[in-house]
């Protein structure tokens, strides 16, 4: 009789595990859309720019179709700066996305600022569909840095960061 009761219990619990973790897998292939899927929002300001350099691996200075050249932080992730062991690598990863690209797009997330303390565009950087941030991230040449979780593409460079 206990016997059974020990069974029973077992397969109770391995039950629940099995409802669990496939809730678990379900619940996070359900969360994020592939990165292959992922583009720009539908009502958002977005800005086709031309790459004009980088400063290092987040921040590069576009030209913008009214003619004016702003710098552009890249939102959500941190690259070693100058004087940091990395930036070469950083900033020469970056050149060579967005110097490859054939369409370049700035989106202004709505609920971050728009403009840091340097006065840089803060903003989500696209290169031929690619959201650079996310390559960045799995590349290894930058980390996650002053992203709050409310902004809009928040999940996906938490997943690209794994």
């Amino acid at each position: 009789m206990k016997r059974k009761i020990k069974y029973k219990r077992a397969k109770i619990m391995f039950l629940l595990y099995l409802l669990v973790s496939g809730g678990l897998f379900l619940y996070r292939r359900l969360s994020y859309r592939d990165f292959a899927d992922l583009s720009p929002g539908e009502n958002t300001v977005k800005y086709r720019v031309k790459y004009l350099y980088g400063y290092d691996g987040d921040t590069a200075y576009f030209l913008f179709e009214d003619g004016s050249e702003r710098a552009c932080r890249f939102l959500g992730v941190d690259a070693p700066e100058i004087d940091e062991e990395g930036h070469d690598k950083a900033k020469a990863y970056t050149d060579r996305i967005l110097r490859n690209a054939a369409k370049i797009i700035l989106e202004i997330d709505p609920q971050a600022d728009e403009y840091d303390k340097y006065d840089r565009l803060l903003a989500w950087v696209w290169a031929d569909g690619e959201l650079v941030q996310i390559l960045l991230l799995k590349e290894g040449t930058a980390k996650i840095r002053y992203l709050e979780d409310y902004y809009l593409y928040a999940g996906y460079l938490y997943q690209a960061a794994r």
